[in-house]
């Protein structure tokens, strides 16, 4: 038998399906113990209970408290195509490949099988309420307030990071419960954006045109997952506007807070990025996972993003780009709407006006679901600290590796009983994080081992060479021209230049500050509601997504013409 991850899910025989695609965003690495036990046990109850609350969940769905919707296979997080079909199996207009459509995007999926109890006359019911309400939406929803409260309730909690142990750890295990209703506000906006969207590009289908619904759905303003490039581009002016700050960019950016601690503007730029991180700290790479880098922990992260927005020749605000936005979503609804009927015109009508607020609640409800682990990371990187200081390790991923309730208690008290253990795992999580996960997953014999998965890294890809073109999805309308940066960590993007091609596996709200300078962005994975769609087209960025293997099959300095309205990359 091979070698198991240290955490492991088991296939569900009736919801067999399991695929990487838009969970590789929010959990692209290997997962932790800590993770898992504190964050993805209490998400899976979370989704539950909200597609309870919606309508899409019906009884008996279930037969096991364990992981389901979020499952955990070959070290890497997956979520269950086969549940998640449901909501367009039960949602009355909708389907299964509307779904697949929505959310996952890459690929050829095993095609929609019927099974007996998929279909639910209650389950339809209640999702019509649902969608009625959501089409007649106005305003921003009150769901948003609340996730704002709750989060800024349990940072108030938070205890003074000189604390004894024993009360960090009670807090840190205090997360979960705090995090489950700010969650599950998530899911609930994030279904009703997908069904609201779902309904435009119906309508763009059926007028035959699908790309037109990058121009329907259009920027909705007021995204958070936007506006942290905004707020860093605001920096990066003032930054390119003096020599001296320029200079010290100029350095590299380890070190550059103290470097510029005596400069006649280092003040004003401490104080300006110090305001940015206490509004935005909790956004980084990997943000799902309670071990992972911020920019409050990393402050590097972002003041790199400002170094790449600084060296931009021209203007990189988005006011710029999306001048022609409405005018692009008027000619597209001129297009679209006479191929509707009657009914269908009505319901069009109202996701036009509908949609920019529930996007809008997505990413805010979001952004407050990841802001409610900053002080869990604070407290952790804090014990931590602690243990490496006891002859522990400093690496906080390292330490995540052990089961929090049980091991991480035994390992404060006493790191070197559990040296061996975290060597262990350490090698064994490098190993898996060196293979690519199967994106679909139908089966239990279809969970690979780590042999079977190092065995299937051998096979070697074929470059793009000029006049090939690589077909993805359509993310954000626009066409633009440049050099391939391919980017793998944006912790790594020392190189990247203004107006290159953002070329990378996948993108979490972290990478955007990267998006702003860049000519147009290219993922791996991705689908309509992916966080790179989002964001590029409230940045009024070409984007083209779910194009299999870009990152291995273009290479940087490569020449390319985006065209984020076929979902197209030719290569010059």
């Amino acid at each position: 038998m091979g070698t198991p991850w240290i955490i492991e899910g088991k296939i569900d025989d009736r919801w067999p399906i399991n695929t990487r695609g838009n969970i590789g965003e929010v959990f692209p690495e290997v997962l932790t113990a800590l993770g898992y036990e504190l964050g993805v046990i209490p998400a899976e109850r979370a989704w539950r209970s909200a597609y309870d609350d919606l309508g899409i969940m019906s009884k008996g769905d279930f037969t096991t408290d364990d992981p389901v919707i979020i499952g955990l296979y070959g070290g890497y997080a997956y979520l269950n195509l086969s549940f998640l079909r449901m909501m367009g199996v039960r949602a009355p207009g909708s389907s299964a490949e509307a779904i697949d459509v929505s959310f996952f995007g890459e690929g050829n999926p095993p095609p929609y099988e019927p099974r007996k109890g998929d279909k639910s006359i209650g389950s339809s019911l209640r999702i019509l309420k649902t969608v009625l309400s959501a089409l007649g939406t106005k305003e921003l929803p009150p769901i948003v307030e609340d996730s704002f409260t709750r989060t800024a309730a349990f940072e108030a909690r938070r205890p003074a990071l000189d604390a004894p142990d024993e009360e960090l750890l009670r807090y840190l295990f205090s997360f979960p419960a705090s995090f489950e209703p700010v969650f599950a506000n998530h899911m609930k906006t994030t279904a009703i954006a997908a069904i609201v969207s779902g309904v435009l590009a119906d309508a763009s289908a059926a007028a035959g045109e699908p790309g037109l619904v990058t121009h329907l759905v259009g920027a909705a303003g007021g995204v958070r997952s936007a506006q942290y490039s905004q707020d860093l581009y605001a920096i990066a002016e003032r930054v390119r506007d003096n020599p001296d700050m320029s200079a010290a960019f100029d350095e590299g950016v380890d070190g550059l807070l103290d470097r510029i601690a005596d400069l006649p503007a280092g003040e004003e730029f401490r104080t300006a990025f110090a305001s940015f991180i206490a509004d935005h700290g909790q956004r980084g790479p990997n943000d799902w996972e309670i071990s992972s880098r911020t920019w409050d922990n990393t402050p590097e992260l972002a003041l790199l993003a400002i170094d790449t927005m600084r060296k931009a020749g021209h203007d990189l605000s988005p006011s710029t780009r999306l001048g022609d936005d409405d005018a692009n979503r008027q000619a597209a609804i001129a297009k679209v709407r006479p191929h509707l009927n009657f009914l269908d015109k009505g319901n069009f009508d109202k996701a036009i006006k509908a949609v920019p607020f529930w996007s809008q609640a997505r990413e805010a409800t979001r952004d407050r679901a990841v802001r409610i682990m900053l002080p869990v990371k604070q407290v952790y990187r804090e014990l931590v600290r602690r243990g490496a200081e006891r002859g522990g390790v400093a690496d906080p991923v390292a330490v995540a590796l052990l089961y929090p309730k049980t091991e991480l208690r035994q390992y404060l008290n006493d790191p070197s009983s559990m040296a061996a253990t975290i060597a262990e795992r350490s090698a064994l999580h490098a190993r898996f994080s060196a293979v690519e996960p199967p994106f679909f997953i139908a089966s239990q014999s279809e969970v690979l081992t780590i042999e079977d998965l190092e065995a299937q890294q051998t096979a070697d890809v074929v470059k793009a060479v000029t006049g090939d073109v690589l077909t993805g999805n359509a993310g954000c309308s626009g066409v633009a021209r440049g050099n391939v940066r391919v980017v793998l960590d944006p912790a790594e993007a020392h190189d990247f230049e203004p107006d290159e091609v953002l070329v990378a596996p996948l993108t979490d709200p972290s990478w955007t500050p990267l998006f702003l300078p860049a000519a147009a962005v290219v993922v791996n994975v991705g689908a309509l509601m992916s966080h790179a769609v989002i964001v590029a087209r409230e940045l009024g960025i070409p984007c083209v997504i779910a194009v299999e293997g870009a990152t291995e099959k273009l290479t940087t300095g490569m020449e390319v013409e985006v065209d984020g309205t076929a979902g197209t990359i030719t290569v010059l």
